[in-house]
């Protein structure tokens, strides 16, 4: 019987992990360029923790361990909480703002679809200490970077901001206090659903039509100018936003009143990346939770960051024809002529192997195949060893794509 992946898993193959490489290593790059230091957290959590501030649906998504004694543990499938959790045990040392970022697995038990998967990667950046609107300008350009250090441009993608603040303000004046978290998860499935299931969805609210067309009046706002605040919630929230696009490249940002961000904690601006022109789920999403260290029992500290889904973002990179290119570094591939000298020829790999990446036919190959081996596997050099070089003290080493060769000792090649 042949065994199969499980379904909404990948598996990555030597050309998949040049790539996937490549990707981490520019995010981590740009994380770097804005002073963020990379830190790790456990695949496992608390279910206390992994359920605290989670919305209903969330919570139907924890992969669950089997309950041992009283613990119950479940796997992450996001990296704020955990490194709020962290953020904690060490509040009072740190120094403020805290930037951390991390690049990790998660996993998330729901149906597979393109770019959704059971056992993702996601890139996650938190700043931690600041209330200032410059905070999350520098989250949200920082998230740009990301995607511009990858070659992507303001053609290829677009940040929707919002502010729940702003929004709540906007229709707490007709809608039920208790019921504006319901409605926000809603609102959330805008760009999901069909204006027709969110209307549904809402009146099994108790949202009549009449409030049901003033919300989508006001998801069409598209200019904050046009707004005219008619509470302070709604006054706070405006002057927030409008603070943060100031800071910002315009060219990236649209303003997007139904983006609220599934997840309950979230407090302030949130953002949502997508590909212009593109029928892909969001890549990219964030926003300020300044609430959340609080409630996970730490000192109330201000907070904002956003996470990337690698899924996501690899398909963004294709679509625009943008995507990496494996790499085959193989710097010199040895090649024994015979029996007798591969001895010597895996002495001379290992002095290679101080500066270069070597490989070795291990096969037996005559020679002619071995450097049809050593072209396929994109080696630069093949050093031919036979009886002759070895008396003479010197490998013979041939470039792969001139097919000029020359000798050198081993001590001229690693010097």
């Amino acid at each position: 019987m042949a065994f199969k992946k499980v379904k909404g898993t990948v598996d990555f193959y030597p050309e998949d992990m040049s790539i996937r490489n490549q990707i981490f290593d520019s995010l981590k790059k740009t994380a770097e360029s804005y002073n963020f230091k990379e830190v790790e957290a456990p695949a496992l959590e608390s279910m206390k923790l992994l359920t605290c501030k989670s919305g209903e649906e969330i919570k139907k998504q924890i992969f669950t361990l089997e309950k041992r004694s009283k613990e119950e543990i479940g796997l992450r499938f996001e990296l704020t909480a955990s490194l709020v959790r962290m953020f904690i045990e060490k509040q009072k040392m740190l120094a403020k703002p805290v930037k951390w970022f991390a690049l990790s697995r998660m996993w998330r038990y729901e149906q597979p679809q393109q770019g959704r998967l059971r056992e993702f990667y996601q890139f996650s950046a938190e700043l931690f200490g600041s209330a200032k609107p410059q905070a999350d300008s520098e989250i949200i350009s920082f998230l740009i970077k990301c995607f511009t250090d990858l070659g992507l441009t303001e053609n290829d993608f677009v940040v929707r901001i919002n502010n729940r603040k702003l929004l709540q303000g906007l229709i707490m004046d007709f809608i039920d206090k208790d019921k504006i978290e319901a409605v926000f998860t809603e609102i959330d499935k805008v760009s999901k659903l069909q204006r027709g299931e969110v209307e549904a969805n809402l009146r099994d609210l108790g949202i009549d039509d009449d409030q049901i067309e003033t919300i989508f009046d006001i998801l069409l706002i598209e200019n904050l100018e046009s707004i005219e605040p008619k509470n302070d919630l709604t006054k706070e929230g405006l002057n927030e936003i409008a603070q943060i696009i100031h800071n910002l490249d315009t060219r990236f940002i649209e303003i997007d009143l139904s983006t609220v961000r599934g997840l309950a904690y979230y407090t302030g601006t949130v953002f949502e990346v997508f590909g212009r022109k593109s029928k892909l789920r969001s890549i990219a999403g964030g926003g300020r939770y300044d609430n959340m260290v609080q409630l996970f029992g730490g000192e109330a500290t201000h907070a904002t960051g956003f996470g990337i889904g690698f899924a996501t973002l690899s398909l963004l990179l294709k679509e625009k024809g943008i995507f990496p290119e494996p790499s085959k570094k193989c710097d010199y591939f040895i090649a024994p002529v015979n029996a007798d000298v591969v001895a010597e020829a895996s002495k001379i790999a290992a002095k290679l192997r101080q500066k270069y990446s070597v490989d070795m036919d291990l096969l037996g190959r005559k020679l002619g195949k071995q450097l049809s081996y050593a072209d396929s596997i994109g080696a630069k050099y093949a050093v031919i060893i036979g009886e002759n070089e070895l008396k003479e003290g010197k490998i013979k080493v041939r470039n792969l794509d001139s097919g000029e060769e020359k000798k050198y000792t081993v001590d001229e090649l690693v010097k």
